[in-house]
């Protein structure tokens, strides 16, 4: 079997009632017109003599392991990573052998399949002329399962079983099907086969239907035709005739109100087939869809927690997905929700509400070859139903799996057909990667981490180290900053999924109550990922072995595909593994190959001057000529969460969140103080009856009380901390003496303010409200006064005079340009969309 990595949790068990060989040749109109005269198109059955007849007539053809249920599980597990079992019968000879060959090559297990020691197994002979195919199909009735063949074991541990209605040509054989795997607890996708097997075997249809162990049901519309014409009118008991089903002949059950999805369909005004079709259908089933081949599908499905489509259940988050990769290149239309008539086992006329939508087939596809074409789409609409996608998303996933089986000749699609389907489904920047790499295992792990995004929406990607954890400076703001940011956008969060900054920003989207997510890597900086606590909720993480899968997982998963979508990249302290994904996303800034289109904000958190040295690498980079500071004006430098907060509501339009300075947070990131700002003087003017000890003060050393006043211990340590911060910024003035004189005499004017602040007693606290005339770095702002840390990494908070930095509110700092950084540090103007 494939090494590729399975979709996790999910084995789908495929009924192959007796495997078949196809024998695929592509023959000019002459030629199939000598070997099947005026029957052109469609399925015969022939005899032994006559397939070897046709094969040594066309001369070349290439054979693969066909039918149905074979194409649909070869397709789930080549193309969307599926655990996938196959059980059936086959022939002890060598087209036996290489039906198991040609299925195990594909990642499917075969062995559920029996092996009849007497008789042939079936092959058919597929001539395409004019991307329409003609059949002639030999089957040996010796090679077949019976019901009594089938055992609890063949569907144990499947969460879903695929069934055609071919099974019905065998009597007794689907509702045994159906009932063993209702029994193992698995959903079932019924295939209506054709209307052939529709008309001839519509009374053990409807039993089977009426059984209520068919969930979902896959047919074209023919084969809806003939479905309403024989069940339609429950008086009906046959057929009364063996043509192919007309529109004029059908009789209306209780249709649902899809006027709208109908017309977007491209069925006439007048038309009632879809409507009626899938109305009949949901008495019977959770959902349903009708394929229309190069005019998309229609299909829908009711409401409520027991349909396994995200849109029955309500969930609004995936209705992003339809603007994802492929959703971008169709339209689809929605009829609200509807209110159906079902009869679910035949009587009460219970009324549940259900929605229709219509997906427009994919444009610009060459039809080469339509053999295989229609099991792509139900792969491709089982694997939204397993992800749970909305149930548009899952019509268009199928119908790109659809045209990808189209553009070559014969059932299995080859390794360029998939990586195409990959680049259609997610999107341009997934596309460039698929179609660059020879692993496969990439690609399914791509399809993995793709799946995880779907489901919770794109939102706001943090990067940051994995070393940095509970007790480094950077975690409380860390965690405060992702809260605020989740509250602000409203937005899902996304990191690597490991330890350290990445739990931070996931507590801070848990706190906040969004979705989060997590796309990992199996080891992080001196971190085995796969033995840590895993505090991400179940099923939100993704564990890639191949660290370009992840990449551009996270990547993607801040791509803005739509104007409604609020997302962004922010930067958190980090090492190499951070600098790798800050400079990926600068690269696919600089290309154009991200934000181009709809921009996403990128923001750089330079806490405590954390990537002073990056701007001074970026600024070397630019003096040599190797970057354009230009090339970064849309990276933004923020120094504290105010100015990322105020950046982002700028970016997107929304309020300005209330100022809540990084020295009012709590280092444990148990709760934001309560008492508003770590101003709060403990024994001092501010504190009234204790409430600075009961809301949770913090001394000027930094610590939170719990009780009574900062003890001498504290004091010393405020006195050490001031000591450390002016030796800190001293150093920085011996650094900066290679600078201007302009820079050195501002570095030198603030250094001297700080210094005569040091001296300051030691109870005086290490920061004060935003109210206060006092920067955060403790020093007043006079007419001539600069602060001594940079505009591009500072804590100032403005305030004062002139020499203040005006911000959202009273005291509070701008985020600046990376390009402003690079050209004297001057400030920059934040960019809106």
């Amino acid at each position: 079997m494939s090494s590729s990595p399975q979709q996790e949790g999910v084995r789908v068990a495929v009924l192959q009632v007796s495997a078949f060989v196809d024998h695929v040749s592509t023959v000019e109109r002459s030629t199939l017109e000598r070997l099947v005269g005026n029957e052109v198109a469609g399925s015969r059955r022939c005899t032994l003599k006559e397939l070897q007849d046709i094969l040594a007539a066309v001369g070349e053809f290439h054979s693969k392991a066909g039918g149905s249920p074979s194409n649909v599980g070869r397709a789930l597990a080549m193309g969307f990573g599926t655990s996938v079992q196959v059980v059936g019968a086959r022939g002890a000879d060598e087209w036996g052998g290489l039906y198991v060959s040609s299925m195990r090559r594909a990642g499917v297990d075969t062995e559920r399949m029996r092996v009849q020691q007497e008789g042939s197994t079936g092959r058919a002979a597929i001539l395409t002329c004019e991307g329409e195919r003609t059949m002639r199909t030999f089957m040996d009735p010796r090679v077949t399962t019976l019901p009594e063949d089938l055992s609890p074991d063949d569907f144990r541990g499947c969460r879903w079983v695929f069934l055609s209605a071919y099974s019905l040509y065998t009597e007794g054989l689907l509702g045994r099907a159906v009932g063993l795997a209702g029994e193992a607890g698995a959903r079932v996708v019924l295939d209506l086969a054709s209307y052939e097997v529709v008309e001839a075997y519509h009374r053990e249809l409807k039993a089977v239907l009426e059984s209520g162990g068919v969930h979902f049901c896959v047919c074209n519309e023919d084969e809806a035709q003939m479905l309403v014409r024989c069940l339609g009118d429950s008086s009906s008991s046959s057929s009364s005739s063996s043509a192919a089903p007309s529109s004029s002949s059908t009789t209306p059950t209780t249709p649902i109100d899809a006027t709208d999805a109908t017309a977007a369909a491209g069925y006439p005004p007048d038309s009632r087939l879809p409507s009626t079709a899938l109305s009949l259908l949901l008495r019977y089933c959770e959902g349903a869809v009708v394929t229309r081949g190069v005019l998309g599908c229609v299909a829908a499905c009711r409401e409520g927690p027991a349909c396994g489509c995200a849109a029955a259940t309500g969930a609004a988050a995936g209705e992003e997905e339809v603007e994802k990769g492929v959703g971008k290149e169709k339209a689809v239309e929605e009829v609200g929700a509807v209110e159906v008539e079902v009869d679910a086992c035949g009587g009460g006329g219970a009324r549940v509400r259900g929605r229709v939508v219509a997906v427009a087939a994919v444009p610009g596809v060459a039809v080469v070859d339509t053999t295989g074409a229609g099991d792509h789409f139900t792969a491709g609409f089982m694997y939204g139903l397993m992800s749970g996608f909305p149930l548009e998303r899952c019509c268009e996933v199928g119908c790109l799996a659809g045209a990808a089986a189209v553009r070559g000749v014969g059932a299995e699609l080859g390794p360029q057909d998939w990586q195409w389907f990959h680049a259609r489904l997610n999107g341009d920047l997934a596309g460039d990667v698929v179609q660059d790499s020879s692993a496969a295992e990439v690609a399914q792990e791509l399809l993995g981490c793709y799946a995880l995004i779907g489901r919770l929406g794109r939102g706001a990607v943090y990067f940051g180290s994995a070393r940095l954890a509970q007790g480094s400076p950077f975690w409380g703001r860390a965690v405060r900053l992702a809260e605020r940011v989740a509250r602000l956008l409203g937005s899902p969060v996304w990191t690597g999924g490991g330890p350290g900054m990445m739990r931070a920003a996931s507590e801070g989207g848990l706190r906040a109550g969004v979705p989060v997510g997590g796309i990992r890597i199996s080891r992080e900086a001196g971190t085995n990922v796969l033995t840590m606590e895993d505090y991400l909720p179940a099923g939100a993480a993704f564990t890639c072995k191949y660290l370009p899968a992840r990449k551009v997982a996270l990547t993607d998963a801040g791509a803005r595909q739509v104007p409604d979508q609020r997302t962004a990249y922010l930067f958190l302290p980090g090492g190499l593994g951070t600098m790798d994904e800050l400079f990926s996303v600068l690269t696919l800034l600089q290309l154009g190959k991200l934000g181009s289109r709809l921009p996403v904000p990128l923001l750089v958190l330079n806490w405590d001057g954390f990537y002073d040295g990056l701007m001074s690498l970026l600024r070397a980079f630019d003096q040599s000529g190797a970057l354009r500071a230009s090339e970064v004006r849309e990276v933004m430098v923020a120094t504290s969460n105010d100015e990322v907060l105020e950046y982002l509501a700028k970016f997107y339009d929304l309020p300005i969140p209330e100022s809540e300075p990084d020295e009012c947070i709590d280092l444990d990131a148990r709760e934001p103080l309560a008492g508003g700002c770590c101003g709060a003087v403990l024994g001092g003017e501010e504190e009234e009856d204790g409430a600075g000890a009961e809301n949770g003060g913090v001394c000027s050393a930094g610590k939170r009380a719990g009780s009574g006043s900062c003890s001498g211990e504290d004091a010393a340590a405020a006195a050490e901390a001031e000591a450390e911060e002016k030796e800190e910024l001293q150093t920085r003035l011996r650094r900066l003496a290679a600078a201007s004189d302009e820079e050195v005499e501002e570095a030198g004017a603030g250094a001297s303010a700080v210094v005569s602040s040091a001296s300051a007693p030691a109870s005086a606290p290490a920061s004060v409200p935003v109210s206060s005339p006092a920067t955060a770095c403790g020093t007043p702002h006079g007419a001539g006064a600069a602060c001594s840390r940079r505009r591009a990494a500072s804590h100032c908070g403005g305030g004062g005079g002139a020499g203040g930095h005006a911000g959202a509110g009273a005291g509070a700092q701008h985020a600046v340009s990376a390009e402003d950084v690079l050209l004297n540090g001057a400030p920059g103007t934040p960019r809106k969309v």
